[in-house]
């Protein structure tokens, strides 16, 4: 009996066992299989992520090209750059012109506008031409470049000065020589969306009892011609003066050794930053995904000369002398001698007299009037020969 149930008990205790191992069997398999459904959610899950947000980046991107196309006529260079890192994947921008490269306030510009616009692909370049002789020098280095935007920083305008030529005096601008250089610049570069930038104020007006710019006028004739012909125009010398006005300072104390001042670097670069994010321009003339820009056509007058005195004396003296000569022949046509008094014994010495002056007024006038009116006081003079000849021959009576 006690085999039995010892028999009876080891039985149980192996069924025991294997229940207890299979059972953990089951459990590891059911543990496995749970990790790999959520590691295939898991993936599920951060592939439906990247999906949902490809396609909410895309559809941002075609509302923001579809409402950039709608109103081009009036957008900022912000949104231009934007829109063109939309089609094209990246952007690019110049500094050219009246400017020194790498100039702190335009490197803190870009650098922020990266940040705050999403921008970290945009490419810089700077082409200065304070060492040139003419603005339009490095125009084929600019062209190689072909930026999406080029900021043409002008030298200070200088409105209505004279100059003199071996010609004369040549009344002219640099305004015209500004104008002109843009010209030349989008001509180059259809696609480019082309942006003056006026220089900041130099010096005071020291005629005037308020801080005031000496260029204020040179400017605003500037601004007056870029309206003329639609230029997009980024007035920063006005924009400085505000904050000199409002800050109560002087012009000079924007400089520090003939730079701006560390402070006055700031500023610029607030300002200009500013600028490009609110001020609106016309981009129409610019590049376009689907299309051609807007052509701009910019006809300058040539500049007009003055004439000097001596010229305009050369041009009026014939014809002042040839028409106070043409009343002198007439004269000479319609005069008539005066018949010789009857003969008597001091008749011949007077009519000889009077025949010897009127030939020598005759001789006097032909010999200072033209070839024709010579001619003629020659032939008016014939009928005088024949008077004096006949006086000579009765005088011995």
């Amino acid at each position: 009996m006690k085999k039995k149930d010892t028999f009876i008990v080891i039985i149980l205790g192996i069924i025991t066992i294997a229940v207890i191992g299979f059972g953990f069997r089951y459990r590891q398999n059911k543990q496995a299989e749970l990790m790999g459904t959520n590691s295939h959610s898991e993936i599920n899950q951060s592939d439906n992520f990247d999906t949902r947000k490809n396609e909410q980046t895309e559809k941002k991107r075609a509302n923001f090209l579809s409402a950039f196309d709608e109103n081009r006529e009036s957008n900022t260079v912000g949104d231009f750059l934007q829109y063109v890192n939309y089609a094209k994947g990246n952007s690019k921008i110049a500094f050219y012109g009246e400017a020194a490269d790498q100039e702190t306030w335009t490197v803190n510009t870009v650098h922020q506008l990266k940040n705050e616009n999403g921008l970290p692909e945009l490419e810089t370049h700077y082409l200065s031409t304070l060492d040139s002789e003419v603005l339009t020098e490095r125009l084929s280095e600019l062209t190689e470049i072909n930026p999406d935007v080029v900021f043409f920083h002008t030298p200070m305008p200088l409105y209505n000065y004279i100059s003199w030529t071996e010609d004369g005096p040549v009344e002219k601008d640099n305004i015209t020589d500004i104008i002109s250089t843009y010209a030349e610049i989008k001509h180059a570069l259809p696609n480019s969306l082309v942006v003056l930038v006026t220089p900041f104020p130099q010096a005071a007006d020291p005629e005037s009892e308020e801080e005031e710019s000496w260029h204020q006028v040179d400017i605003d004739a500037l601004l007056v011609r870029a309206e003329e012909y639609a230029i997009p125009v980024f007035n920063l010398h006005n924009e400085m003066m505000e904050y000199v006005t409002l800050n109560e300072m002087a012009i000079a104390d924007l400089y520090e050794n003939e730079e701006l001042a560390d402070v006055s670097q700031e500023v610029a670069k607030d300002i200009f930053l500013n600028v490009i994010k609110t001020t609106k321009v016309d981009t129409s003339t610019a590049f376009i995904i689907d299309g051609e820009p807007k052509k701009v056509e910019i006809e300058i007058e040539s500049e007009s000369s003055l004439e000097s005195v001596e010229e305009v004396i050369e041009e009026s003296e014939p014809v002042e002398i040839e028409e106070e000569w043409s009343e002198e022949e007439t004269e000479v046509e319609v005069w008539v001698p005066t018949p010789p008094a009857p003969p008597s014994e001091n008749t011949g010495g007077a009519t000889e007299s009077s025949t010897i002056s009127s030939s020598s007024e005759s001789t006097s006038s032909a010999s200072s009037s033209s070839s024709a009116v010579s001619s003629e006081n020659v032939q008016s003079t014939e009928p005088v020969d024949e008077v004096e000849s006949s006086s000579i021959n009765e005088a011995p009576e």
